[in-house]
Order: structure tokens, then sequence, then C-alpha cells
């Protein structure tokens, strides 16, 4: 196969390329603009490789002229280039309401050129080369082929800044994005360049070489679809599409306060038009004392989660702010970034719930109260009957009467520590702090009690120091030879903290270490381990047995890692 075979050969594999690379794009997301701007580019380069295929197929002179000036729209590719980049980078210019100046400005100079050179030869004319047949060559010498060829360039270097600008302000897979693209668009432009400029002016004239550049242009594209997303992700898109569709309100500021940019999702929270809340300042749209504690954790901390706060105006909007300030690649605080929830349903919500568990507490203990006022009366009346002296037979029931009254005795105290477990809200609370403080709580006793436990704190609901008393009562009151209660913690690999009640006494059978967590079972209430477990859980904390019977009990309480901090850094 000779040279100019295997280069028109080219062009037919380009055509085949960029044809099935524009719908494959397309087809990934009909709706963006990006998208079906690269599809028109790659029927348009379709068209033009055809075209430059069916020129040095034509056998004689007319053939090769009528191709030639079918041709002519060729110059369409460049044109869409640029408008591709564009969208691609996110131009201002590219959106909607600036289409009447792409189409003066770039498409009609391209129809113009294109009209001229189906019905003139001042742009490319057809000469006869001895020993190798008839060649189309530019009109050099001709001010509209100069001013085409001007025009083109122009063209082809607005589209390599586009490309470069989008990879310097893009960042990790948006870079690599931009990097691909632009790499691609200088292959083609320096193959174009090649047929178009270089080769003709030293008198070689071969089919164009700008289909091998697009060849490796759509190579490169493919690989930057399946490697780092291009058409899913673009570089300037993102994070603009981020913003746009998050349901949260974005705010961004700079240090001084002044609000930068927003979002939609701002706009409806605050009752403003986007445009009026560029340009007002944070103590404008949030009250204090909660614009000043924000500012005083941001510069302090860096950052800050969950400050709510009441919006002004006759609406009840209760909004729940988190945000950072964002620094430089030099590390110098440059902005202040927000994020805005609208959290009034929520708080509603919250408040019924509120309310509802209150009514359902006052029933709760008006009934228990009442109950517990006539089992006292009924126990009295039956103390009173067993000493007044009655059967044998009838002060045995007398006496499983008032055992049965001690049960139901049981249950409403529990019915009342069961109803707190919940009740209040989850703190920090020093682990150390509610030891301490149920070892206190305990009779005195001989046994020696360890502490091997580090300075950490724990969001756990305030009655966990309950637990802590309930594992070591057990223990003394169920331990028999007890001597050595030990409490201890390690961080385990994943980060979660384990907490570790451990006793020397008799310990717990193996089939017995899931019932005394079971209501009901034990030697005592069968209450305390029942309730453990439930405070427990309110926060995502477990405890099981891990005791050998025989050696003692041990009690092992996991701690998620989000759960527990360092004392030093609450």
């Amino acid at each position: 196969m000779d040279i100019e075979s295997l280069l028109v050969s080219f062009c037919l594999l380009s055509a085949f390329i960029t044809y099935g690379l524009g719908l494959f794009v397309y087809a990934k997301n009909q709706k963006s603009l990006v998208n079906r701007l690269f599809l028109a580019l790659m029927l348009a380069a379709t068209y033009w490789a055809i075209g430059e295929f069916l020129i040095w197929d034509a056998t004689g002179y007319e053939n090769m002229k009528f191709w030639l000036k079918v041709s002519s729209f060729w110059i369409l590719v460049p044109v869409l280039t640029v408008h591709f980049m564009l969208a691609y980078t996110k131009s201002p210019i590219s959106e909607r309401k600036n289409l009447k100046y792409l189409l003066l400005f770039l498409y009609l100079p391209a129809f113009v050129f294109a009209i001229i050179e189906i019905f003139s030869d001042n742009v490319l004319t057809i000469s006869y080369i001895p020993n190798f047949g008839y060649a189309y060559s530019p009109s050099n010498g001709n001010i509209i082929y100069q001013l085409e060829a001007f025009y083109d360039l122009l063209l082809m270097l607005f589209a390599i800044v586009l490309s470069l600008s989008s990879w310097v302000r893009s960042v990790y897979r948006n870079r690599q994005q931009s990097n691909l693209v632009s790499a691609g668009l200088i292959i083609v432009i320096a193959f174009g360049s090649l047929s178009g400029v270089i080769l003709p002016a030293y008198g070689i004239y071969i089919p164009n070489l700008v289909f091998i550049g697009i060849v490796f242009f759509s190579l490169i594209i493919t690989y930057a679809i399946l490697r780092y997303g291009l058409f899913t992700l673009s570089p300037e898109s993102a994070a603009r599409n981020i913003m746009r569709t998050m349901p949260d309100g974005l705010i961004i500021a700079s240090m001084n306060g002044v609000i930068r940019n927003t979002n939609h999702a701002s706009s409806e929270i605050f009752k403003r038009p986007e445009n009026e809340l560029k340009g007002l300042t944070l103590p404008e749209l949030i009250p204090e004392p909660v614009y000043t504690n924000l500012t005083k954790a941001l510069f302090g901390k860096g950052m800050i989660t969950d400050s709510e706060a009441v919006l002004q105006g006759c609406d009840y909007t209760v909004i729940s702010i988190a945000g950072s300030v964002v620094k430089d690649p030099e590390g110098i605080p440059a902005g202040i970034v927000l994020i805005i929830r609208n959290i009034t349903n929520r708080k509603r919500g919250e408040r019924a719930l509120q309310v509802a568990n209150e009514k359902i507490s006052l029933l709760s203990r008006l009934t228990r109260h009442d109950i517990n006022n006539q089992v006292t009366a009924i126990h009295g009346y039956l103390i009173l009957m067993k000493e007044n002296g009655v059967s044998e037979k009838v002060s045995q029931y007398i006496s499983s009467c008032i055992d049965l009254i001690s049960k139901i005795d049981l249950h409403l105290k529990f019915a009342r520590e069961y109803e707190s477990i919940g009740s209040h809200q989850p703190v920090w609370k020093s682990l150390d702090g509610m030891i301490t403080a149920a070892i206190k709580e305990l009779p005195e006793t001989k046994v020696r009690i360890d502490l091997l436990i580090s300075d950490v704190c724990i969001y756990t609901d305030p009655l966990f120091e309950k637990v802590i008393y309930n594992l070591l009562e057990n223990a003394l009151r169920h331990g028999e030879s007890l001597k050595i209660i030990q409490i201890s913690t390690i961080v385990k690999t994943e980060g979660d903290l384990m907490l570790t009640v451990k006793d020397d006494g008799v310990g717990i059978r193996y089939d017995h270490k899931e019932l005394i967590f079971s209501q009901g079972f034990g030697k005592n209430t069968g209450l305390g381990l029942s309730i453990s477990r439930e405070i427990l859980r309110v926060t995502g904390i477990s405890i099981n047995e891990n005791g050998v019977p025989g050696e003692g009990a041990k009690f092992d309480i996991l701690i998620p890692a989000i759960s527990w901090r360092y004392c030093e850094q609450i």
C-alpha cells in the first residue's frame, strides 16, 4: 500500500470513529449542551473525513472538483470545536442569552467562507502534478484564502487557550480530563498545520493529515471517558452543578462576611432572590448571638457544625448552620463556606413529639401513682389481717399476697426507671466522673476497685452512670468470693473504645450470659441489667458478658468511635 492510499484510509477510519464516538457521548446525557455540541462536532468531522476520502478517491478533474465543493463546510469543525470548548469550560459566552453573538461572530463567517469556496476557486484550487495526478492546494496569494486561514488559526488558538485555562483552574480528576482534552486538540492542530501550511509551502500535496490527528484525538477522548469520567463530571461544571442541585443552602463569603456566591436553595431559605443575596453581609441574614458565636468558632477552630438559629421575620424558620474557613494553596484563610439547612419541619416534629411524650409520661406517672397508692393500701390491710390472728392456711395466703404486692411494687419501680431512658438528650460526660459518682453510691465494702481508664468523655444518655452502678452493685451482691473489681479502657484498631468491668467472683454460667439481660431473670429484681442495656442502646453502645465461669464476670461495653473523645478535645 502506497503512502497516499494509507492516508486516504485514515480518512475513512476517522469517519467511522468520530461518528460512533459522537453517538456514544450523546447517549450518555442527551440533555447536556456539552454532549450535544460534541455530537455536532463529531458529525461535522465525519462529514469532512468522508468528503476528503471521496476527493482523493475521485478520478479526473471534474469529479475531484465536485467533491471539493461538497466538502466546503469543513470549516464548521473548528467553529464547533470552539463552541464545544466554551460550553465544556462553562464560559459565560456559551450561555443561551449569548447565542446571537455566537451565531454572528462564530458561525456566520464560517458559512460565508464555505459559500465562497462553493462558488469560486479563491480558497482552494485543483491542479495537475506530473507523476502524481490531480491534487488540490490552497490559493496562497488570494486575500480570501488568507482571511479564512487567519480566521481558522484564531479559532484553533482560542480553543487551546480555553482548554489550557480549564486545565490550570481544575484539580485532581478534572485536571486529568482537561489535560487529555488539551493534548487531543494540540495533536489535531499539529497534524492539520502540516497539511494546511507546512507541506504545501514545500510543494508537497498529499491527503489531509488532520484525520490522523482526529483518530488520535478520538482515542484520547475515549480514554478520558473510560478512565476519568469525561462528559460525566466536567471540570468546570462539577462544583456549579453540585451547588445548583444540592437541597441545602450554600453561601460563600469573604473573611469579612460579605457574601460572594449562593445557590438557589439559599434563596428559598432566606426568601430573597439570589442576586440580592450577593453583596449582603452575613450579619444581615444570621441573627445574634448566633452570628457572633459562629464567627468565634470559625476563626478559632476553623469550622462549626449544627449551630441553630431562628430567622428574623414573620415566618417561623429554624436553620442549622455548618461551615468552615477555606484556605488558599499557601494556607492563608481566603473565605468562609456555610451550609444552611432548613430544619423548621424537623423542629416542629420534635416539638410535637416532645408534647406527646410529656402527655404520655404524665398519664403514666398519674396512673402509676394511683396504682401504687392502691397497692400500698392493700398491703397495709393484709398486714393488719395477719396481725389480728387468722388460721395458718389463711396466713399463708396473706403472705403470698404480700409477696405478689412486693413484685408489683418492683414492676412499678421498673416502669418509673424505664420511662426516664431516652427522655433526655445525650450529652458528653467524663467517664472517670461517672464511675467515681457510681462508686460513691455503693454501700461500704472491703472489695477493692481498680480504675485503669483513660481520660475520655462519652456521648451517652445521662443515665450511663446508673449502668456502672448496676454492674458494680451486681458484682458485690452476687460475686460471693469477690475481692477485686477492675474497670479498664482500651482503644480498638477500628477506633472504638472498649470499657471493661471485670471481677474475680464466681462468674456467670455460659447458658446464662444472655438471659441475665432479660427482664425478670436473676436472683434479685431482675431489672438492673435489662435497663442497663436499654440505656446504652440509646446512643448505639452495646454490652455483653464475656467472663469465664468460676473465674469471674467480665462485662465488655463497646463504645463506637463517634461516641467518645479524649476529654481535652471536648
